[in-house]
């Protein structure tokens, strides 16, 4: 695995990401207080917020739309699988997201996708979001 040390506070923001996300797929809190209760209670944790803030406020204001057009792009039955997965979904929303919005170069965001899913997602989701992300990203 690559040397992230440098890199670490974006790092972290991205595994928040996912987390904060899975829990505003449940609908039970709005995206401002899921917000506030992550930037609370990781403070000290070395985080990139306005980057964490930016990424969550872009996907959750769009969700519909993001998710949309992941549904289009994935190739479900080449991997045989019926529907994305709530943590697969987050990844590929947060990559997709940070894209969009930062100039992150291309294989650095497939790296961090794949990295994301190895740590959150079952054991061969990776593939399915390397494939996915190569869709995605490949304008």
């Amino acid at each position: 695995m690559k040397n992230l040390s440098q890199f670490k506070e974006k790092v972290n923001a991205r595994e928040l990401l996912v987390q904060a996300l899975y829990e505003f797929s449940f609908g039970h809190n709005n995206a401002k207080a899921i917000e506030d209760s992550f930037r609370k209670d990781f403070r000290k944790t070395k985080i990139d917020y306005i980057f964490f803030r930016n990424i969550f406020g872009h996907i959750t204001k769009n969700i519909s739309d993001q998710k949309k057009i992941i549904s289009e792009v994935s190739e479900l039955e080449m991997f045989g699988i019926k529907s994305v997965g709530t943590m697969e979904e987050n990844i590929l929303l947060i990559i997709k997201a940070e894209s969009e919005l930062e100039k992150t170069p291309r294989e650095i965001l497939i790296d961090e996708g794949v990295r994301l899913s190895k740590k959150f997602c079952s054991e061969n989701s990776y593939k399915f979001i390397n494939a996915t992300l190569e869709k995605i990203l490949e304008s």
